[in-house]
């Protein structure tokens, strides 16, 4: 969902100027990073002279800007010359903080367990005097004990290394194609590419995501927060981890976009266009980008002006996952997705890239937004606002917003489409019937039922069309699935059972292309139904491409 990591350090203040090293824009739009505490503010300990105090704070400026590399080659210099990097402060002869700035460096490049040693190291040298920088140690202690077990693969390409348990690994060819294709489209658009290898984390629940961030559970369950960009990585949570899945194929490009950018400026980019950004270009692996709004998103957006109730950018502030509820996040999403489209739209990307690159110079954000697209902060939400009023974005009746369903103890395989959410008895009475008609084959009966329902109540409940669409297909009445479907496809494009009604009836119809299409998006919900691997299977064995038919194939056999 979101970027998080290290900005400031604020709480290291005992180096002169140390507060506030990464934080180039004033408050409340300072840098996103979050996730990792930062110690009280406490002096640091001292070093031995005052060249080791500098060198630490340059080291902890470069870790801020997320800039392991450059960190790394601060500490060699305290080291002799051809010394290996690494070992512990007692061993060189240097400060305790020495173990402070490594063991943070190896946290950031995931060596939990190597960072825990550094930090053991530093608080068994200074005691008591170490408690003020605990919260800056707990991540790699959490880290190091809910991550023991992970399996690592690296990419094809290399340029990620993915850490995963076991359930998860078919996850990987499929993980591996969207990370390439979605690296490849933003090294274009961004004219820049992170440097190798970029870690992928991969957790089984949400509340794994809990344990390795500074979110709760139940901010994460709040706001819908199944992602993060933090700690120098991608962390996500497996689709296997929701009660119906989720669309998380954009949700891990979302995620390496905020890679991009924070990498690129230093971590010197507010929430709201950082997200912003994210948003515009987590479609770009498939070929698509631009102001691209679902259903969903524009019928909130259009219910919010109408209203005039809109998230401001300092409510964004420190970070969506933040958000009081799950209709606030994607309202603020959906924001930020039309003002980063309307930069673009001004200036192209040359524009964005400039407006990054002054902000990565330390210009504050008013000044860069002049600099590059001739307004301040309040002037492009009072430009973007009149522009979107005047667009008119349209409200989708029958459209109810579908929350992410996190899975509890017990909880298996996708629930039925919800009857709650249709307000007309009469239609809810039809379709209910349906639903007892079908279960006992009474297929014709049940059709009948269905259609009642949506001739009173519009083709856009998802209940309703569901049970269309099984019926139909029962009956080998498979060409009129997809006009069955149609509407609730655009309303509800992560429901799996969609996907996969449409991909059954394309391969009855001998369409393998359009089942490819539908199949491979159920894959992208729910890779963990086998439903959707043997259609592809199928489909790809008759069009000849035998790779992706066994890719298909290796899933099943992962399953059984």
């Amino acid at each position: 969902m979101g970027v998080a990591g290290l900005a400031g350090l604020a709480g290291l203040a005992g180096l002169a100027g140390l507060a506030g090293l990464a934080g180039r824009s004033p408050a409340p739009l300072a840098p996103v990073c979050h996730a990792q505490p930062a110690a009280p503010a406490a002096p640091l300990p001292s070093a031995q002279d005052a060249r080791e105090e500098g060198i630490y704070l340059l080291a902890h400026k470069a870790l801020s800007a997320w800039d392991v590399a450059e960190a790394r080659a601060h500490l060699r210099a305290l080291l002799p010359p051809g010394a290996p990097e690494g070992g512990l402060a007692a061993e060189r002869g240097l400060s305790p903080m020495y173990d402070l700035v490594w063991g943070r460096a190896l946290f950031m490049e995931g060596r939990y367990e190597e960072a825990s040693r550094a930090f053991d190291a530093f608080k068994g040298a200074l005691g008591a005097r170490a408690a003020p920088y605990e919260g800056l140690m707990r991540e790699a202690y959490d880290a190091r004990d809910t991550l023991k077990g992970m399996s690592e693969e690296r990419s094809p390409d290399g340029r990620f290394v993915v850490r995963y348990f076991e359930p998860d690994r078919l996850l990987l060819p499929y993980l591996f194609e969207v990370l390439a294709a979605s690296d490849k489209a933003l090294s274009e658009d961004f004219a820049y590419s992170p440097p190798s290898p970029i870690l992928v984390e991969v957790y089984p629940t949400a509340e794994f995501l809990g344990r390795v961030s500074s979110l709760t559970v139940e901010e994460i369950e709040t706001s819908g927060t199944i992602a993060l960009c933090s700690y120098n990585r991608l962390m996500l949570t497996s689709p296997r981890g929701l009660a119906r899945g989720y669309g998380w194929r954009d949700t891990l490009s979302h995620e390496l976009v905020h890679y991009f950018v924070t990498k690129l400026t230093r971590n010197a980019v507010p929430i709201w266009l950082h997200e912003g950004i994210a948003k515009l270009q987590e479609a770009r692996w498939r070929g698509r980008g631009g102001l691209q709004l679902d259903p969903p998103q524009e019928d909130l957006l259009a219910r919010s002006l109408e209203a005039n109730q809109l998230i401001t950018f300092d409510q964004m502030h420190p970070s969506m996952a933040k958000l009081p509820s799950q209709e606030a996040a994607g309202l603020a999403f959906a924001e930020v997705h039309t003002v980063a489209a309307y930069l673009i739209e001004r200036r192209g990307y040359e524009g964005l890239r400039a407006l990054l690159a002054a902000l990565k110079g330390g210009a504050a954000m008013d000044d860069a937004l002049d600099g590059t697209f001739g307004v301040t902060l309040s002037g492009l939400w009072d430009s973007w606002l009149t522009e979107m009023r005047a667009r008119g974005f349209r409200r989708h009746p029958g459209l109810v917003r579908r929350s992410l369903r996190f899975k509890r103890p017990g909880d298996e395989g996708e629930p039925e489409a919800e009857y709650d959410s249709i307000e007309e008895k009469e239609v809810k009475d039809w379709a209910h019937l349906g639903e007892l008609l079908r279960a006992r084959g009474k297929t014709v009966a049940a059709l009948r039922e269905y259609r009642k329902a949506e001739a009173k109540g519009g083709d856009g409940h998802l209940a309703v069309q569901a049970g269309i669409a099984a019926s139909l297909i029962a009956l080998k009445r498979f060409e009129e699935v997809p006009a069955a479907l149609e509407r609730v496809r655009a309303y509800y494009p992560d429901f799996f059972n969609t996907h996969l009604y449409l991909g059954e009836a394309y391969l009855a119809l001998g369409a393998y292309e359009y089942a490819v299409e539908a199949l491979e998006e159920a894959v992208g919900i729910n890779p963990f139904h086998p439903a959707p691997h043997a259609g592809l299977e199928r489909a790809y064995t008759h069009l000849k491409k035998t790779p992706l038919a066994a890719r298909a194939r290796r899933a099943l056999e992962m399953m059984r």
